[in-house]
């Protein structure tokens, strides 16, 4: 099974891990082992990626080591000139990118069959989401007959579906990206005014690290 390519977000500063990513990327650091990232790398060519790209920011050099072979699969590294945030990270790496791929937060592990996430008729980007409870720690997706039909900021939700960190989108969604954009505060929603993003609820194990305690949580978690 071919899945095309798998795009990996790694390089934010993780600054409300204090400590912890003064010298190591969050994507680095030790889980059930292991620095996180080769998890996610682990789960992408068990689910069929045979392209794997890293998006690197703070602390590159660190991501530079992994560039080359992953397990037989190609894994190259891109190198954000500054802070590009996350849209702008894959806007810069464009050269490098598949006319669709997948993209996977550095700092998220959501286990589900990363390869069953499709794009739809006229999408631009569909979002793997989950339901959670409670909800209060993420925005909130409407999502009605697969279409993203409004992105909810936080509030004291019991129950919501949300965003769960891992996303199918085309190059084409990317071409006037310019500069430091965010997906989730400039691109998601652009593609949800206009019509091109869906959205799938998956089940599966899941788990952001961008707190201690997730982080901590996350060694039961992953694998």
């Amino acid at each position: 099974m071919n899945a095309g390519q798998a795009v990996f977000l790694v390089g934010g500063r993780g600054s409300r891990l204090g400590d912890l990513t003064t010298d190591t990327p969050k994507p680095l650091l030790p889980v059930a082992g292991r620095p996180f990232i080769e998890h996610l790398l682990d789960k992408a060519v068990r689910d069929g990626f045979t392209d794997l790209v890293l998006l690197a920011g703070y602390r590159h050099e660190a991501v530079q080591a992994y560039a080359g072979n992953w397990k037989g699969a190609p894994l190259r590294i891109s190198v954000e000139p500054q802070p590009l945030d996350t849209a702008g990270a894959i806007a810069h790496a464009r050269d490098l990118l598949d006319e669709q791929f997948l993209v996977v937060n550095g700092d998220t592990w959501f286990d589900f069959d990363w390869s069953a996430l499709k794009l739809g008729a006229g999408d631009l980007g569909a979002i793997a989401a989950r339901s959670v409870s409670p909800a209060d720690r993420y925005e909130t997706l409407d999502v009605r007959a697969g279409r993203v039909l409004q992105i909810i900021p936080r509030k004291s939700a019991k129950v919501g579906v949300i965003n769960g960190g891992v996303y199918r989108l085309k190059r084409d969604a990317f071409s006037e990206i310019r500069g430091a954009r965010s997906l989730e505060r400039d691109l998601l929603p652009q593609l949800c005014r206009t019509g091109h993003l869906s959205a799938t609820v998956f089940d599966g194990r899941f788990v952001d690290i961008g707190v201690p305690e997730s982080l901590s949580a996350a060694e039961n978690i992953v694998g």
